[in-house]
């Protein structure tokens, strides 16, 4: 039916612009606004058949619905949709659409609130569950061509800017033309009656008949939210409050994002209502309660259950419609700023952002931006400038941040696990490198690192540990125990945790008689001593000489003894005679290790050795002893023979002696020993035989003398 009547109204203008003089038809107080002066927002606006539309909601054709049902019938249809205009019977049973059960229009002067979900779906508004038409009122396409008349998606619509930073729409004073080249809303100002966004500029909205009704308007103004939600008024230059006002017909509901905040629902005559972002509040003019058939007038609520609205970007959603049919009007006025600044502070590496910071205010304002203090992070990149002028658009800034890292190297006993020296801690932010280093750390030896001990920081902590050994000593003493003098030691340097296996030592001049308790130890951090006692080999070197025998001019003389007595014949005791005397020596090792010795025998005057093996300086004669084992007795021979010119008669001496290469010797008493022997005539004064006789008492009684000294001494060691 409304095609019908826009096709005569269109075949109508032809006729008239035919019989006419050709000239605008416009009203000639309707003037263009330049663009300038306003701030466009988007919306969407669909131009509704009724008819058709109410048939779809309802599920049966007009023609059906007024002919064929009865009123009850058209009732129950009726109260399962919210439909548009003034149908017959579209309000039996409630008060949704503005009208009472008795068929009459009533004093719809408050909101049905409660008609819409609280928040959008699929950012469309969408009735709540009680009715049908779910998202029909405001469609994303026009595919349901006979119940969308016209169907203008994303088009822009104006808003005038006032001089103080407001920005208003009044269609009392202001309508609007569709400029399709440009899917814009022209503004326009004039002596126009009421909203009608379908309307031509030329219609005279004044006549009812030519106002285009029932028709959906959404909007969308996006807006930045201020800290405290106030604004800069750029005439007074106060700081006002942030707010959104609204009056007019029929139903809007306001959104911010996808809350609903403003509720003014239901066919209602011009209400007024309004957001106040700094106060967190809502005003109602009137509220209808359909239970109690009663109104409550100016009404507030609050804006937003959990608080103050964050700060940064939102957008303000209207969803308006002209459904109740008569007439529409629509006023707007709002300081919500679009322009504004945002600062993103953003983790360079992670992409992320950390925090955020909005400034908005008028159109030209001067606004500067700063850096974060952001805690665990580091400012490393700025915005070239942080001075900027507001615009109608969002600016937006970044302030690049790097995660601070720490590199901690920790220094750990391996075997306790516990920390032997101060943790060393490098501040950083991600992206630095860095390398540690080990410690040298006393009585500790380095053993192994875990972790990166170079790299290049993350933004989270970097742990190195370096890992050590307690150095301990292990000193093994090996000690004489009768004089408590050391005979050596060692010394080694261990681990705590290793097992250490001491052993003895062998020496040449000792022999062990006391072992460490444990030989076999676990190393701690404590050095540790070990002891071996030892006590020293005795050793000693017995020599005895006895006169064996002497040849007188090849006669054999028999001898045994220390002192020895040769009487010659008168004949033979002279100077030409020979004689060669033989000794024996026994040299004996007596004590407890095996050693060397030399044998120095003393050469008497007038005499010379006739032993070839014996090295002899003068009148020494020296023979050495090697490896005398103990107990071991060795017999060697010495011959003298007479020089030449010497008288055979009188006392030879003969001294020898043992001395020990390098050991010390427990006595030296026995080492040494004389043999004397005496020769003489037969005949002779009687005096001369006594001499040798008391010679050779006197020598035995100093022999005797010498052992009887060396046996005390034994016995006392």
């Amino acid at each position: 039916m409304k095609q019908k009547i826009k096709l005569s109204i269109i075949a109508l203008a032809i006729v008239l612009f035919a019989i006419l003089p050709n000239k605008s038809m416009a009203s000639t107080d309707c003037q263009v606004i330049s663009d300038d002066k306003v701030r466009y927002v988007n919306a969407t606006l669909t131009d509704i058949d009724i008819e058709a539309y109410n048939a779809m909601q309802r599920g049966v054709s007009a023609d059906t619905y007024y002919n064929n049902l009865s009123t009850q019938e058209r009732h129950a249809l009726d109260l399962k949709s919210m439909l548009m205009d003034s149908t017959e019977a579209k309000c039996i049973g409630g008060v949704q659409n503005g009208y009472l059960e008795s068929f009459k229009y009533g004093d719809f002067a408050g909101a049905t609130q409660g008609l819409v979900k609280n928040k959008l779906v699929n950012d469309n508004l969408c009735v709540v569950d009680k009715y049908t038409n779910k998202t029909s009122f405001f469609p994303t396409s026009n595919n349901n061509t006979s119940a969308y008349v016209e169907y203008l998606k994303n088009w822009k619509l104006p808003f005038i800017k006032e001089e103080n930073g407001y920005y208003s729409f009044y269609s009392n004073k202001y309508h609007v033309y569709k400029d399709y080249a440009t899917k814009t809303l022209k503004l326009h100002q004039g002596d126009r009656e009421g909203f009608y966004p379908f309307n031509n500029c030329s219609d005279d909205t004044f006549q009812k008949d030519q106002r285009n009704l029932a028709f959906t308007v959404r909007m969308d103004i996006p807006f930045i939210m201020t800290k405290d939600g106030k604004v800069k008024n750029s005439e007074t230059g106060k700081y006002e409050d942030m707010v959104f006002n609204f009056s007019g017909d029929d139903d809007v509901w306001v959104f911010v994002d996808d809350q609903l905040v403003l509720d003014l629902g239901g066919c209602h005559v011009k209400l007024s209502g309004n957001i106040n972002f700094s106060k967190n509040k809502v005003y109602y003019e009137n509220i209808y309660n359909p239970t109690s058939k009663t109104y409550s007038k100016d009404v507030y609520k609050k804006a937003f259950d959990s608080g103050m609205l964050s700060e940064g970007k939102h957008t303000l959603k209207i969803f308006y419609m002209e459904r109740a049919g008569g007439s529409s009007n629509l006023y707007v006025t709002f300081n919500l700023q679009s322009g504004g600044i945002k600062a993103n502070y953003i983790d360079k590496h992670a992409g992320k952002i950390l925090d955020t910071d909005s400034k908005s205010g008028a159109v030209g304002e001067k606004v500067t931006t700063s850096a974060k203090e952001i805690n665990g992070y580091t400012l490393i990149e700025k915005p070239k400038t942080e001075n900027y002028t507001l615009t109608e658009n969002l600016q937006t800034v970044n302030y690049y941040y790097a995660k601070n890292s720490k590199v901690i190297s920790k220094y750990i006993d391996e075997i306790t696990n516990k920390e032997i020296s101060n943790t060393e801690v490098i501040n950083g932010k991600y992206g630095d490198k860095y390398q540690t280093n080990k410690k040298e750390i006393k009585d500790y030896e380095f053993t192994k690192a875990q972790g990166n001990v170079t790299g290049t920081m993350k933004g989270e902590d970097i742990i190195v540990t370096y890992y050590y050994k307690h150095k301990s000593k292990v000193i093994v003493n090996y000690i004489d125990k009768d004089t408590n003098e050391k005979i050596d030691t060692a010394k080694e340097d261990v681990y705590e945790g290793d097992t250490y296996k001491s052993e003895e030592r062998k020496y040449e001049d000792y022999k062990l008689v006391e072992k460490p308790e444990n030989e076999t130890v676990k190393i701690a951090k404590e050095d540790i001593t070990l002891n071996y006692y030892y006590r020293k080999l005795k050793f000693n070197l017995q020599i005895e000489m006895n006169l064996e025998k002497a040849l007188i001019n090849e006669n054999y003389y028999g001898l045994n003894g220390k002192v020895g007595k040769i009487e010659t014949e008168i004949r033979d005791a002279n100077k030409n005679s020979s004689l060669q005397i033989y000794y024996k020596i026994k040299v004996t090792n007596n004590q407890e290790r095996v050693g060397n010795g030399y044998i120095t025998f003393t050469i008497p005057d007038g005499y010379r050795m006739l032993n070839q093996d014996w090295g002899i300086s003068g009148n020494k004669a020296k023979y050495k002893v090697n490896e005398l084992e103990i107990g071991e007795t060795r017999e060697y021979q010495v011959i003298l023979e007479k020089s030449e010119g010497i008288d055979i008669a009188g006392d030879i001496k003969a001294y020898v002696r043992i001395d020990s290469e390098k050991l010390k010797e427990t006595t030296l008493e026995d080492n040494e020993d004389m043999n004397e022997l005496a020769i003489m005539p037969r005949t002779g004064a009687i005096i001369m035989p006594l001499i040798p006789i008391i010679l050779s008492l006197t020598i035995l009684a100093f022999i005797i003398y010498k052992k009887i000294k060396k046996n005390n001494k034994n016995n006392a060691v």
